[in-house]
């Protein structure tokens, strides 16, 4: 089991990699402590796959989640355009 869990955070962080390298070239800055906090990873681990100390992950990961809530609430209060608005 060791083994399996060493190459499935080998092959997580392949993928961060990809993901930077496409974000870099996009322009965009992505969360990756978030996305590795909604894969199940912990702060400590989160922290050790992305070179940061624990706080910081914890604190990107807080603020990621933050975002997320105020993007969905400012989602919510938008009214709905119906086919007579649209025209």
């Amino acid at each position: 089991m060791e083994e399996l869990i060493k190459y499935l955070r080998a092959m997580v962080q392949l993928q961060l990699l990809e993901a930077q390298t496409t974000a870099d070239r996009d322009g965009r800055t992505p969360k990756f402590e978030l996305l590795l906090a909604d894969a199940g990873f912990g702060n400590a681990e989160v922290a050790q796959m992305l070179g940061k100390t624990v706080g910081a992950a914890a604190k990107a990961i807080s603020r990621g989640r933050a975002a997320r809530r105020g993007l969905a609430d400012v989602m919510d209060a938008q009214p709905e355009q119906t086919n007579e608005d649209q025209r």
